[in-house]
C-alpha cells in the first residue's frame, strides 16, 4: 500500500512540476510577446525550458514573427526610398523653375533692354523644355513600374534606327569636340521591338555620354548567332566600381550637386524599357572605359 502512495505521489509531484514547467514556459512566452510587439526588434521567442510541444508552437510563432520583421524593414526602406525620390523630384524640378521666374522678373524689369528680353526668352524657352523634359521623364518612369506603358511590337530595323540617331546627334558631338567611331555591321535582320521605346533607349544612352563622357565615344554593333549586340562606350572620369554597381538605379547621378537637368533617370528607363521588350541591358567599367551593352534577342 505504501508503495502506491509513494507511486501515485511521484507522479502527482511529476504532473505538478510538468504543469509549473509549462505555466513557467507560457508565461515567459506571453512576456516575450508583450515585448517584441511593442519594440522595433529581430529577436525571437526562446523557451525558458525545454519542451517538445511548445517547441514546435514557438517555431511557428518565430516564423510568423520573422515573416513580420521582414516586412516591417522591407516598408521602412520603401518608406525611405520614397522621401528620397520625392526630394529629388521636387529640387529637379524647382531648379529650372526657379531660373524661369528669375528671368521673367527681368524682362519685367523696365531698365531691361529689347536685346536683354529676347536673350531671356531664349534662355525660358531653353529652361522650359528642361522641365517638359524632365516631367516626361517622370511619367514615363512611373507608367513603366506600374508596367502600364504600352508598347507596340513589331518588326524593327535596328540597323537603319541607329545610324538615324547616330546622325541626328552629330551636331551634338561636333559642339561637344567629341570623337565618334562606329563599327555598323550591315544588312542585320530585324527584331521584335517597339520601334519609339528602342529610339528612347538609343537616344537616353546618347545624351548620358554627352554629359558625363570624356570627348570619346565608341559605337559597334553586329549580330552575334541569335542576338544583335549594340555596344557603347565612352571614357568617363570619377566613375567607380561602385558608381557601376547603381548606374540603372532611379535617380542616381554622379554629380555631387544635383544641377536640376540631371535626374538620373535616363540609364533607368533604358533598362526598364529594354527588359519591358524582353531584351537585355548591362554595364561594365575597366581602365576609366563604361561601357553599356544592349543584347536585342531575334527569337
Amino acid at each position: 500500500m505504501i508503495y502506491i502512495t509513494i507511486l501515485f505521489g511521484s507522479i502527482a509531484a511529476l504532473f505538478i512540476v510538468l504543469f509549473l514547467l509549462n505555466r513557467y514556459n507560457i508565461n515567459n512566452i506571453n512576456k516575450e510577446l508583450k515585448k517584441l510587439k511593442n519594440i522595433k526588434t529581430n529577436e525571437q521567442l526562446k523557451l525558458a525550458a525545454p519542451n517538445k510541444n511548445i517547441e514546435e508552437m514557438i517555431g511557428e510563432i518565430n516564423f510568423i514573427l520573422e515573416k513580420s520583421q521582414n516586412d516591417r524593414i522591407a516598408h521602412e526602406k520603401s518608406e525611405s526610398e520614397l522621401r528620397k525620390q520625392i526630394a529629388n523630384i521636387s529640387h529637379d524640378l524647382r531648379t529650372p523653375l526657379t531660373s524661369i521666374l528669375g528671368y521673367v522678373q527681368l524682362i519685367r524689369d523696365e531698365s531691361t533692354s529689347e536685346e536683354e528680353k529676347q536673350e531671356y526668352l531664349d534662355i525660358i524657352e531653353k529652361r522650359s523644355k528642361v522641365l517638359q523634359n524632365l516631367i516626361t521623364s517622370f511619367y514615363d518612369l512611373s507608367r513603366l513600374e506600374a508596367n502600364e506603358y504600352d508598347l507596340e511590337f513589331k518588326k524593327v530595323n535596328v540597323e537603319s534606327l541607329l545610324r538615324e540617331i547616330v546622325a541626328a546627334f552629330y551636331n551634338d558631338f561636333v559642339d561637344k569636340d567629341f570623337e565618334v567611331e562606329a563599327q555598323l555591321q550591315e544588312k542585320l535582320p530585324a527584331i521584335i521591338a517597339d520601334e519609339n521605346a528602342v529610339i528612347r533607349i538609343f537616344t537616353n544612352i546618347f545624351q548620358n555620354a554627352l554629359k558625363h563622357g570624356n570627348k570619346t565615344m565608341s559605337i559597334c554593333q553586329r549580330q552575334v548567332d541569335g542576338v544583335i549586340i549594340s555596344t557603347f562606350s565612352n571614357r568617363v572620369k570619377n566613375f567607380t566600381q561602385e558608381d557601376l554597381e547603381h548606374v540603372f538605379d532611379r535617380f542616381f547621378t554622379t554629380d555631387r550637386m544635383r544641377t536640376g537637368q540631371n535626374t538620373g533617370l535616363g540609364l533607368t528607363i533604358v533598362k526598364k524599357l529594354t527588359e519591358s521588350m524582353g531584351h537585355e541591358v548591362s554595364a561594365s567599367l575597366e581602365d576609366e572605359v563604361f561601357t553599356i551593352q544592349i543584347r536585342f534577342k531575334l527569337k
